[in-house]
């Protein structure tokens, strides 16, 4: 298993995910296939294997994202300098750097002041699936927020606790690997909201579960974790085209099957959905 682990991880693109998620792909792709006997079927299985990891992680990337060192030491030195509009500047650069983020950078202040007039202004967020999404922290425009993000990709985890240590002074954040099939609830902290940005396509069509597991995550969250979940989805795919069902009819079911509330709204690319209980 290990060797497997190694060779998928020799793809740059795949080597900061974390171990654990690479061997539970590994292990789903032997249930449904068989175990591999040949150098041919080991091929296959890596070939597979990446192809979901590209799914889940490594498409929404874009070619900038080496260049994000240089720009948390902008950042720093804009935030030494007390410089506004550099640190603005640095902002728009980082969240430029995956393809969601990117997408939502001319309407973020418009998402998180929709979320807020329904939800009132949080003073501690979680956000599960959070790639970058954290960068738009300065966005959000609420002193001294309390952000807990959670992630597959080590590197991404660590690229976000450098991020937080930098903006020490507005935020209070901590970044943690976590696989959200199997979350331990007892140490996700207790918060106003939790943020799941277009992470439930992903997580729910690998479950062999009764229940979808984005279902159990909001039923969990709203059982004494936190007032709010805010879900969203892509209207259009990754090719830009726009998807048939843009408004999520079974998953709207779900929510009205479970007896909570929900209000949404839009972007051009996304569509929200604020959860709570009734």
């Amino acid at each position: 298993m290990n060797e497997l682990i190694t060779k998928i991880k020799q793809n740059k693109k795949y080597n900061s995910i974390a171990d654990n998620i690479i061997k539970k792909e590994i292990q789903r792709y032997i249930q449904k296939n068989k175990e591999p006997v040949t150098k041919k079927d080991i091929q296959i299985l890596i070939k597979n294997v990446r192809a979901q990891l590209h799914r889940l992680y490594a498409s929404y990337q874009t070619k900038k994202k080496s260049q994000i060192q240089l720009l948390l030491g902008k950042l720093k030195s804009a935030i030494h300098d007390n410089d506004s509009e550099k640190i603005k500047d640095c902002t728009n650069e980082l969240l430029s750097i995956t393809i969601s983020t990117k997408e939502r950078l001319p309407k973020y202040k418009e998402i998180y002041e929709k979320i807020f007039e329904i939800t009132g202004k949080p003073k501690i967020i979680c956000d599960f699936g959070s790639g970058l999404n954290p960068f738009s922290i300065p966005l959000i425009n609420i002193p001294h927020v309390a952000y807990y993000a959670y992630d597959i990709d080590e590197k991404d985890v660590t690229i976000l606790n450098d991020y937080f240590q930098i903006m020490k002074h507005s935020v209070d954040g901590k970044a943690e690997v976590i696989d959200l099939e199997y979350i331990n609830w007892k140490k996700i902290p207790t918060s106003d909201l939790i943020l799941m940005f277009k992470v439930i396509d992903l997580i729910d069509t690998k479950s062999k579960r009764k229940n979808k597991i984005s279902e159990e995550i909001i039923i969990n969250a709203l059982n004494g974790k936190t007032k709010n979940v805010i879900a969203s989805f892509a209207t259009r795919t990754l090719t830009r085209k726009p998807m048939n069902l843009p408004r999520r009819i079974g998953f709207e079911k779900m929510l009205e099957r479970n007896k909570l509330q929900f209000q949404t709204f839009s972007i051009e690319n996304e569509i929200f959905y604020v959860i709570s209980k009734e």
